[in-house]
């Protein structure tokens, strides 16, 4: 009996210890790796992230609109190699890049078989018409076949071929017989002509120029009218004054040409030529007191010798032999050869009772006198022999 309860605990204790050992095998196989926890982790995001894209993807476009939408791009590509090619006279398509489009005109027949027959016809033949001038030798795709689906980049578009090469183009062209004609299409320029408006200063000049053209073409009143308008664009322009005035004289009209320069003198221009013209009129009415308000000593003597000769004149008229006299010799100094000045200071110096100095004048006045009237000298023979 001893023996069998022996055995029995020896048995108990052998169960009891694969219970333990069972137990913690269990435990640990319910323990999970953390690479196994990643790994699982990172396979459900990418499963997340499938059903989402799936989710929201849009539907393709309907079959003929995305041709068309293909084919939109090559018609502006083929367009685009025919005006280059025309606009730089005689450039050729190069052979890498027809290549290349027959390339992608058959990816697009094998996506899209149903727009072979009718693009191909408006979009190939241009292009297939340059490689043939140009001489290439290269396979071409045939008038059923449809253009290129990408749009053309940088080293897709056609590059111009050497100058030898187009030249050997031409010939080969015109030896095939290829008058196929072109179209050269020009890019549209507006024209827009822009006038400029002449200056009042301009306007002055050319109206100044046709007056005096009209003047010496015989047309008095045309060139009156001339300068007239001239006068209205340039009131301050003192030949216009003077100009009218000498037409006015020219037409037998004195009484006009006065009443011109007198506006001249309204809008305050001053002017020798000007005031001289109108102290002559008043000398010629005996009006010495206006002839010496009209000649006031404001220009150079050198540039206006008549001008003060007619001022010494009015004062000698007006009783003052003295400043008359000093005009009169200045004169002289100027002008020595002008018998007036000798007579005019011969009249002061006698006037003065310098009977001596004005014997020495009135014979000086007679030695230039050829410009001296009758009535000059025959007074300067009276005075002579009433002095002696």
């Amino acid at each position: 009996m001893s023996v069998l309860n022996k055995m029995l605990r020896d048995l108990e204790k052998r169960q009891h210890v694969s219970e333990h050992a069972v137990t913690a095998l269990n435990a640990r196989s319910d323990e999970r790796p953390l690479w196994l926890n990643l790994l699982l982790l990172l396979s459900a995001l990418l499963l997340a992230f499938a059903v989402y894209a799936i989710l929201t993807r849009e539907p393709l476009p309907d079959t003929g609109e995305a041709a068309s939408e293909l084919v939109k791009p090559v018609k502006s590509d083929t367009a685009a190699a025919v005006t280059a090619a025309d606009n730089s006279a005689e450039l050729s398509v190069s052979t890498k890049a027809v290549a290349l489009a027959s390339q992608q005109s058959a990816a697009v027949i094998s996506a899209e078989p149903g727009l072979a027959e009718t693009e191909a016809e408006q979009g190939a033949d241009s292009v297939l018409a340059e490689d043939t001038k140009a001489g290439t030798g290269s396979a071409l795709p045939s008038t059923d076949t449809a253009p290129p689906v990408a749009e053309p980049n940088a080293a897709q578009q056609p590059q111009p071929l050497p100058a030898e090469h187009d030249s050997a183009a031409l010939q080969a062209a015109s030896a095939e017989g290829n008058t196929e004609p072109r179209t050269n299409v020009q890019p549209e320029t507006e024209v827009k002509v822009v006038r400029s408006v002449a200056t009042p200063q301009q306007q002055a000049a050319l109206l100044q120029q046709r007056a005096l053209t009209a003047a010496q073409a015989g047309q008095l009143q045309q060139a009156l009218q001339l300068w007239q308008q001239l006068q209205q664009l340039t009131p301050q322009n003192a030949e216009a004054y003077l100009e009218q005035a000498r037409l006015w004289h020219q037409l037998g009209q004195p009484q006009q040409a006065l009443t011109v320069l007198q506006q001249a003198l309204q809008q305050g221009i001053v002017n020798a030529d000007i005031q001289l013209l109108l102290a002559q009129q008043a000398a010629a009415q005996a009006q010495w007191p206006r002839v010496e308000a009209l000649l006031p000593a404001q220009f150079v003597l050198a540039q206006q010798p008549e001008y003060y000769g007619l001022k010494a004149t009015a004062l000698q008229q007006l009783g003052q032999p003295q400043a008359a006299l000093d005009w009169f010799r200045q004169l002289i100094v100027l002008q020595p050869q002008q018998a007036r000045w000798w007579l005019g200071a011969a009249i002061a110096l006698d006037a003065l009772a310098q009977r001596e100095q004005a014997q020495l004048h009135y014979r000086q006045a007679l030695q230039w006198g050829d410009s001296l009237t009758a009535a000059s000298r025959n007074y300067i023979q009276q005075r002579l022999a009433a002095t002696e």
